[in-house]
């Protein structure tokens, strides 16, 4: 149960209109490696608002890398009492009252805020990628990069770095009509420097927590015993894992894809009935999408528009041995 923050954007542009787009691209594209470095490996902490429709949610935020690991902690300030820690692919969350921890480890964890650097060069095939106006974020000179989707199968972003830095210092996610449909901004926020002391400890009372540790085992592609037909242009299968939350559980498989920005989640556990109805709904910025292949149900789910996990889950199919 990872805290997932999404990143978006709006269309503020304020590039010099005598460049050419690949000179846009080019310049942006390395704006991006900027932030995709500097959030993983810079030193910070703050408090940052979320926001997804009506709701507003205010967190504060350390983090720190040390020996190509990252560390972080999120506690969330207003709403249910909630803390999440990272160390490296090792999240944990902790819900103070429903005293439980849930721990999970998985290589592909994404954390908040950041890209995924691997696939940041095949961007420019799928995004119009725009330098923006320069202004203040959290009191800081910053800039902005605009990524305009090529295609229908992905939303629009807005990113406002800091310029001295590269960390990513506010966002916004933008629908099909350029709506805002998540965004995050820092409020405050300190960069580089020691963290106060006790920043990353836990602040809960480990005290009569109960434990659930979600068990992982990542998949080769042989072992998945499924195939994707309908893969979406620039979207690349980056983990694979089977899922067991509970140790008498049942076990899930879990197929993330991503075009370096967006991702895409596809769940299959054994359940469900034939006569169950296919069935799109829409959670905020995220559309999931639902459906029945015999004794299975697939969901797939991610922050890309509705069409887009239709046809990536109508595309799911068990493989014949």
């Amino acid at each position: 149960m990872p805290v997932r923050i999404a990143l978006l954007l709006s269309a503020l542009l304020l590039t010099p209109m005598l460049a050419t787009e690949p000179a846009f691209a080019e310049d942006g594209l390395a704006l991006l490696h900027r932030i995709a470095q500097g959030s993983r490996q810079l030193t910070y902490s703050g408090t940052f608002v979320y926001r997804s429709g009506a709701r507003v949610d205010t967190s504060r935020i350390a983090h720190s890398f040390s020996n190509g690991l990252e560390f972080e902690r999120i506690e969330a300030l207003d709403g249910s009492p909630r803390e999440v820690l990272r160390a490296g692919s090792e999240v944990k969350c902790f819900f103070p009252e429903e005293k439980l921890l849930i721990i999970e480890s998985r290589a592909s964890q994404r954390g908040f805020p950041t890209l995924l650097p691997a696939g940041l060069g095949n961007l420019p095939e799928h995004y119009t990628i725009r330098s923006g106006s320069q202004g203040r974020v959290a009191g800081l000179k910053s800039r902005a990069v605009l990524l305009e989707p090529r295609d229908e199968w992905r939303y629009g972003h807005e990113f406002w770095m800091d310029a001295a830095s590269g960390l990513l210092l506010k966002a916004r996610l933008l629908g099909v009509r350029g709506e805002t449909l998540e965004s995050f901004t820092f409020t405050q926020v300190k960069i580089g420097g020691p963290l106060e002391h006790g920043a990353l400890t836990p602040a809960y009372d480990r005290e009569g927590v109960r434990v659930q540790q979600v068990r992982t085992t990542e998949l080769r592609a042989d072992d998945m015993g499924w195939t994707f037909r309908n893969l979406l242009p620039g979207f690349r299968k980056i983990a694979a894992m089977k899922r067991q939350a509970e140790a008498a559980g049942p076990e899930s498989m879990h197929v993330v894809f991503s075009d370096g920005l967006a991702s895409i989640s596809v769940f299959i556990e054994a359940g469900g009935s034939a006569a169950e109805q296919e069935t799109t709904a829409t959670l905020g910025p995220v559309n999931v999408y639902r459906r029945q292949i015999d004794e299975h149900r697939v969901v797939v789910m991610g922050e890309v528009p509705a069409l887009a996990v239709r046809r990536l889950g109508d595309g799911i199919e068990r493989r014949h041995k």
